[in-house]
């Protein structure tokens, strides 16, 4: 399992189990009989905070490692694959003399 596997299922795992401490009356309404609420509230915004922060490690590598893969041209380059045949007008042609002689 490479590492970008392992922080987004420890960022799925992080979030889902937030997500049932924050949900614990509905889900199993005894727990809180047994402990602390405020601190199963404080182990559930902990829970919070390192899902968000694995997926978003996760979210920075992945983003790099796509932009990575993007072909880049230089910039203000034309793309040559665009290129279309250009037709030229020889009567805007300007470098060429019109063979008339300049009075003097």
């Amino acid at each position: 399992m490479s590492i970008l596997t392992m922080r987004l299922v420890m960022g799925i795992l992080f979030l889902l189990l937030a997500a049932a401490m924050f949900g614990r009356r509905w889900l199993m309404p005894d727990l809180d009989a047994r402990y602390d609420p405020l601190r199963m509230n404080l182990g559930a915004a902990l829970a919070l905070v390192f899902g968000g922060l694995n997926l978003a490690r996760w979210y920075v590598v992945w983003s790099y490692r796509r932009a990575k893969q993007i072909a880049v041209r230089t910039p203000l380059q034309p793309d040559p694959s665009m290129k279309s045949p250009v037709v030229t007008n020889p009567e805007l042609d300007f470098t060429k003399d019109s063979g008339e002689k300049k009075a003097e």
